[in-house]
């Protein structure tokens, strides 16, 4: 099974080590953003609690993604859902 991020033309993904990258890189990023954001407008916050939770939500699909694709690189797995 071929497993792709962001679309059908995105990049496949071959398991969860390079979601966690991308996780990774993105926890890194993201929360001096957030908190760039929140200092300049303290007003935005409300906004920005949904940025937060919307990114979280992306992240956790990705990392299923990934253990699907993680999952299904083996043989076995195809064998076993076809007698299902």
């Amino acid at each position: 099974m071929v497993i792709r991020m962001e679309s059908k033309t995105g990049d496949v993904l071959k398991g969860i080590d390079q979601v966690r990258a991308e996780i990774q890189r993105r926890l890194q990023q993201h929360p001096e953003q957030w908190l760039q954001t929140l200092q300049k407008n303290p007003g935005s916050f409300a906004d920005l609690e949904q940025t937060v939770h919307h990114v979280f939500q992306q992240m956790a699909d990705q990392m299923v993604a990934g253990l699907l694709a993680q999952a299904t690189q083996a043989a076995e797995f195809a064998q076993t859902a076809k007698k299902k």
